[in-house]
């Protein structure tokens, strides 16, 4: 079989999420497909298990039935030959930690009491079981690995027992400083950061994540943006999950990225554990959305389709309510 560019996550990714869960990817695009759990079997018997076998078959025979390809942002094709059975992944993403210092008002509960006692007391064999073959480590995709013992202890262990290993840091950026990432020993380790802050404007900010540092932050990307004209950092993002409170911000958000090095990571609301009433005010690509026609008309600005910016097409190719249908509606309201 020839090389051919297809997700290569299957074959290389793993992700472990709070309940000992194994994923290759965000748990939605692959509509919660899980090879297993750390809890109940080794990771051996996982990574190369029926379940995973099953999974990574469906590439082979091009029919992509465990997938959610409505949302996947397809953004991680390579050539590879795909197989059933494959070699430990080469990028391992530790996210089960949910501790965190802010709490995002569209983000799961980031503060729950999820139970690390088992990460705890079994960190070392995590470690070497798992990652004999890893290049890259991300963490975290549920809370703030910066702020948390576990995570920091985490960090510290993997660099300690694998130093080749690479480290992926999905931030928040409040503590994604110069004295936070040299006390963790990674300041020459990174090979990504991630920086969510979803907003230009200090008062959206506000109005999107609570207990947090607007101005900090600010001061820490000027800080990354450093290290990447530096090349002590491969990849600088900044992620921004779109909502009827931020979308007018989107297109000075792509200006403020490609002005400090970085690039954009446009993404769309998932509903998650916030209650509808919340979700639907904040879902602005939903048609009865009253600020949904003002969206639309946005999204067509061409910075939009610059080669820094990384969005769902089908968010750009969203269609305006008529305006005859926006006066039924008031109408009959």
């Amino acid at each position: 079989m020839k090389n051919k560019a297809i997700c290569s996550f299957p074959f290389d990714t793993a992700q472990i999420s709070m309940q000992g869960e194994v994923f290759v990817c965000c748990p939605p695009w692959c509509n919660n497909y899980s090879f297993g759990n750390i809890f109940e079997q080794s990771f051996d018997e996982i990574w190369n298990g029926e379940k995973a076998r099953e999974f990574r078959r469906q590439f082979i025979e091009n029919n992509y039935k465990y997938c959610d390809l409505n949302l996947c942002v397809k953004e991680c094709s390579k050539k590879v030959v795909p197989k059933e059975v494959v070699e430990k992944p080469e990028t391992f993403i530790f996210c089960y930690d949910s501790v965190c210092n802010v709490q995002c008002i569209f983000c799961r509960d980031c503060q729950q009491k999820n139970d690390l006692t088992y990460f705890n007391d079994n960190m070392d064999s995590i470690i070497s079981n798992m990652l004999e073959n890893t290049k890259n480590v991300v963490l975290s995709g549920v809370g703030e690995a910066l702020c948390s013992p576990h995570s920091r202890k985490l960090i510290k262990r993997i660099s300690e027992l694998f130093p080749q290993i690479k480290f992926s840091l999905l931030s928040n950026g409040i503590l994604c400083d110069e004295a936070n990432l040299s006390e963790l020993g990674i300041i020459d380790k990174l090979l990504s950061i991630t920086i969510s802050l979803h907003a230009t404007k200090k008062p959206t900010y506000e109005k999107l994540v609570k207990n947090g540092d607007f101005d900090r932050v600010m001061d820490n990307l000027k800080f990354l943006s450093k290290l990447k004209q530096d090349n002590k950092l491969d990849k600088f993002i900044l992620n921004f999950v779109v909502t009827s409170y931020n979308y007018a911000e989107m297109a000075d958000y792509v200006k403020m990225a490609e002005k400090i090095g970085a690039t954009v990571g446009f993404l769309e609301l998932l509903s998650l554990d916030s209650n509808k009433e919340v979700f639907d005010e904040l879902n602005i690509i939903n048609r009865e959305n009253p600020k949904y026609n003002d969206f639309v008309r946005k999204m067509k600005n061409p910075v939009f389709k610059t080669e820094i910016c990384t969005i769902n097409q089908d968010m750009l190719n969203l269609k305006p309510i008529p305006f005859i249908e926006v006066l039924k509606k008031k109408f009959f309201k």
